[in-house]
């Protein structure tokens, strides 16, 4: 299985966020470049890479009909609206999923 790290230098905090994705998702983009804005690092995970959809699903840890599948230090977080929720709770972005000024 080929994994893709993404490496952000203007944070040096980092959590341990990986994000479920497949090919031509345009909510898997969404949440990459969200992460990518927050200036934190991720692990990609492609549903093409693994040998079936029930080796995917034993990774993240739960059965689940929609991509992406975001965990955050090893907490399954959900998809994209759930990231959204996850980073404004910690007032990193505002409902609409854009990034609060000053962070």
């Amino acid at each position: 299985m080929t994994i893709l790290w993404t490496t952000m230098k203007t944070n040096p905090k980092t959590n341990n966020i990986i994000v479920y994705s497949k090919n031509n998702c345009v909510y898997c983009n969404k949440a990459k470049a969200l992460i990518k804005g927050l200036g934190l690092s991720y692990e990609e995970k492609k549903m093409e890479d693994f040998k079936s959809v029930d080796d995917m699903l034993e990774d993240i840890g739960k059965k689940v009909r929609t991509m992406p599948q975001i965990k955050v230090d090893g907490k399954l977080i959900g998809g994209y609206n759930q990231l959204v929720e996850h980073f404004a709770d910690k007032k990193k972005v505002n409902f609409k999923g854009e990034i609060v000024s000053g962070w």
